[in-house]
């Protein structure tokens, strides 16, 4: 059987850029489209379970698939209790879970590739959401019903299970301005700035402004680059006196090189997710909760109601989130 795999090789691209030309995605130029479609018509690929799934069947198994990234991120406990929730509803429909994770985009998408390919898995969960992104393309072309975990872009009709990140910035910054008096907050986000961290930072900065605060930002470097630029931001900016990061790891990191830096400076931290105790020696911690189990469950729940493209219909589902007094 022609995988998409087959394709990439013999047109000699990326998975992920013949699923893109396959799902005529206009990011591939018209021409790249046209010859990857035609060799995919020359050599007889149809799209998993889509004219085929009537005599394939379908196995009780669920993809789970992380988002593209380095180990630590994989063992993020936001991640973790997600998963714990997906396994929840899972176990009670007699389903089990299977992992999708990889460094990069196309590390990713060959492994769903493989699931839906050799396992006859139908059903997926992605735990992150990204525009342009491979894996939503290759499962879209393929016909096969998936839920997001965070908001995807207006320019598709996915199902998704969400907070509202806008409102829980708004939320994180009030409790760090109003309650914990910061004058001069920063906002902390990874170096991939997700849709959520995107969201959450304007929800900072409109209530920043309403209270007449001045703010900075800044992204934490990749893994793999060296500490000496956040290092060196920190030393530019002594007067920050308050942290608002996108989720607890990130606010510990920053707060570590911070105390590095100014070890007799002592600042408030508030971040998301509520995976680290909220007693740190030696930090000014709060956390608001984001109950990624109840996320998993209900994207788990979602994945086996049919796809409707109604208005008002319940296949995007936004969760409350925890408010700090």
């Amino acid at each position: 059987m022609i995988t998409i795999r087959d394709i990439a090789n013999q047109a000699g691209v990326s998975v992920s850029t013949a699923s893109r030309a396959l799902n005529d995605n206009p990011r591939i130029s018209a021409a790249t489209r046209r010859r990857i479609q035609s060799l995919a018509a020359r050599l007889g690929y149809v799209p998993n379970y889509n004219a085929k799934s009537l005599t394939r069947g379908e196995a009780n198994v669920v993809g789970v698939v992380f988002p593209p990234s380095q180990s630590s991120t994989q063992a993020n406990p936001f991640f973790i209790d997600a998963m714990r929730g997906i396994n929840h509803v899972l176990t009670q429909r007699q389903y089990v879970l299977s992992v999708a994770i990889g460094e990069t985009s196309d590390d990713v998408l060959a492994n769903v590739s493989a699931m839906v390919d050799q396992a006859k898995v139908k059903r997926f969960v992605l735990l992150y959401a990204h525009e342009d992104d491979p894996v939503a393309d290759y499962l879209r072309l393929a016909g096969l019903r998936f839920v997001i975990v965070g908001q995807p872009s207006a320019t598709h009709d996915d199902d998704y299970v969400d907070n509202d990140n806008v409102a829980a910035g708004e939320a994180g910054a009030a409790y760090l301005i109003d309650r914990l008096h910061a004058n001069r907050p920063v906002f902390v986000s990874s170096a991939v700035d997700w849709p959520y961290e995107q969201n959450r930072r304007q929800g900072f900065k409109q209530i920043a402004s309403k209270r007449g605060v001045t703010t900075v930002q800044v992204q934490l470097p990749r893994e793999d680059a060296p500490v000496s630029a956040i290092t060196t931001w920190i030393q530019d900016h002594p007067n920050v006196d308050g942290i608002l990061a996108t989720d607890d790891l990130i606010g510990l990191s920053f707060y570590q090189r911070w105390q590095h830096v100014y070890p007799d400076v002592q600042i408030p931290l508030v971040s998301y997710n509520r995976s680290l105790p909220l007693t740190l020696p030696n930090v000014n911690f709060h956390s608001i909760d984001l109950y990624p189990e109840r996320l998993g469950a209900a994207a788990a729940e979602l994945v086996f109601r049919k796809h409707s493209t109604e208005l008002g219909h319940e296949n995007r589902i936004i969760l409350p989130f925890e408010r700090l007094d």
